[in-house]
């Protein structure tokens, strides 16, 4: 009976080893199953190339306001930093002394026409006593002499009546365009003008406003290629490229522009040459002196590949991508991005149309792992810059 009774547990002890064993094979079977994750194959689209520089803003024309004559300033009639019409009365300087000056000159001038006529009638009268005898050509040509000396007076008071005129129009100073002003820099009651001509304020004209930035040497060539092997299509060369501005909040400036300014040479010491573009700024919103990112397109590249920012990693200061190969294994392989737009990168190099990219899971696998992919459908597109002509 204790032989049986030990034989008996003997053989649960070996059954229950057996069950155990397959319980973690089947575990193990489980475990290793490919992970389901998202996976899209590159269609490719349409995606402009752009070139990319800095740029800064510009107010042109931008002109300084200065005192031409000397003067207490009196006052001064605008909102700072705000938008002046052209004509529109900034500053006035004390006008008192310029207005007796005017009236003193005008005076001169009555005096001196006096003269003037008074000499005339005396040369008429003497002209007919000279050919009677009655006088002497002596005392005819000393009254013609008189005469024209009387005439330069006049010609010289109506100069000095012009001037007066002129300088008592410089003490009130009008805005000579439309455009921002600066700041006030002298406050009224303070001498201006006397011995150097006093800078008043600014203004900045600002619509349209230009933006100016260099371009390397070889981006410049390519311009210039394109555009001797499109001219025939294109009648200007500011029509060439449609040139965006990016502004320092990273938001796309709502106005396209061209470029109006290309410099006469490349800069030796940098190897860039100087351009300029124009953009409408009703708003004024672009100010003098903004930096902003120039984005030129130079043409739309038709097989282009996009793909989302979250299907990349960065590793070390370089971008990769997870390349799935025919056999649903996973590569890490590096990839070469260009300019993100919205929630994209453009691949510039390491995918082609047809690979297959994972958009998921980078934590759950390794190297050279198998999936199950689970197709999503590339439908990403560049879309297209939202902006007035």
């Amino acid at each position: 009976m204790k032989m049986n009774t030990r034989l008996l547990s003997i053989v649960l002890t070996g059954f229950m080893a057996v069950l155990f064993t397959q319980g973690c094979k089947q575990k193990n079977v489980v475990q290793q199953a490919p992970p389901s994750l998202k996976v899209m194959q590159l269609k490719g689209t349409k995606v402009p190339v752009y070139l990319e520089m800095v740029g800064q803003a510009a107010g042109i024309p931008t002109i300084e306001i200065r005192a031409r004559v000397a003067g207490y300033l009196e006052n001064w009639s605008f909102k700072e930093g705000s938008i002046v019409q052209k004509g529109q009365k900034l500053f006035t300087i004390e006008q008192s002394e310029y207005i007796n000056s005017k009236n003193f000159a005008e005076a001169d001038l009555q005096n001196k026409i006096a003269a003037w006529e008074k000499a005339k009638l005396d040369v008429a009268r003497l002209k007919p006593l000279l050919s009677t005898n009655a006088i002497s050509q002596n005392d005819y040509d000393k009254a013609v002499t008189t005469e024209l000396q009387d005439r330069a007076m006049v010609a010289s008071s109506q100069a000095n009546l012009a001037t007066a005129r002129l300088n008592l129009s410089y003490t009130v100073m009008e805005s000579p365009i439309t455009g921002y002003i600066g700041a006030c820099l002298v406050r009224p009651g303070n001498l201006v003008g006397k011995g150097e001509s006093t800078l008043l304020s600014t203004v900045s004209a600002v619509d349209p406003i230009y933006v100016n930035f260099q371009m390397n040497e070889n981006d410049y060539l390519k311009i210039m290629r394109y555009w001797e092997e499109h001219r025939a299509q294109i009648s200007e060369k500011k029509d060439v490229f449609q040139v965006y501005l990016t502004l320092s909040d990273k938001m796309l400036y709502g106005y396209a522009g061209t470029i109006d300014f290309l410099d006469r040479e490349i800069n030796p010491a940098t190897g860039t040459i100087a351009l300029r573009a124009v953009f409408k700024n009703p708003e004024g919103l672009v100010k003098p002196g903004n930096f902003a990112q120039v984005n030129l397109v130079l043409f739309e590249e038709e097989n282009g590949i996009i793909i989302p920012q979250t299907a990349t990693t960065q590793i070390q200061g370089k971008t990769f991508a997870f390349l799935v190969d025919k056999d649903d294994k996973v590569n890490r392989i590096p990839i070469v991005i260009g300019r993100a737009i919205g929630n994209t990168f453009i691949v510039i190099n390491g995918l082609k149309i047809g690979d297959r990219i994972m958009l998921e899971g980078f934590q759950k696998f390794q190297e050279g792992m198998q999936v199950k992919p689970v197709m999503v459908p590339d439908t990403l597109k560049v879309p297209e810059m939202q902006v007035k002509k």
